[in-house]
């Protein structure tokens, strides 16, 4: 990944992600983790998955888990609480994909945050 401008980086320190992370338990039990992980976190995130193993919860915080696929109760205060829209996911498949989503992140949020008030 290029390296961010002060600006980028301060911007990518201070946006969340909220990811559905899907997976399975040792016994191979489907299980899924709703994760906040700020944006300068993503890549990393994504190369942890790749290896095995992993803990989300070391790449952020995990909001909701469980066992199975989300309920209609937690996919609905995922949606009202943080604004998740579950229609409009995207599967990132790996570290090449949260490379392209980070920086489309820092360079959205720093280009709105020159926009002048109207």
């Amino acid at each position: 990944m290029a390296k961010l401008s002060r600006s980028e980086q301060i911007i990518a320190e201070k946006t969340v992600c909220i990811l559905l992370v899907r997976g399975e338990t040792p016994d191979g039990s489907k299980i899924f983790a709703y994760v906040a992980i700020r944006a300068d976190k993503l890549e990393a995130f994504m190369e942890a998955q790749k290896q095995g193993t992993f803990y989300p919860e070391d790449y952020g915080i995990v909001i909701e888990a469980g066992e199975g696929e989300p309920s209609d109760e937690i996919k609905a205060k995922m949606t009202n609480e943080y604004g998740f829209n579950h229609d409009a996911m995207l599967d990132i498949g790996g570290k090449e994909k949260a490379e392209e989503i980070a920086s489309n992140i820092s360079t959205y949020a720093e280009k709105t945050a020159q926009k002048p008030s109207e």
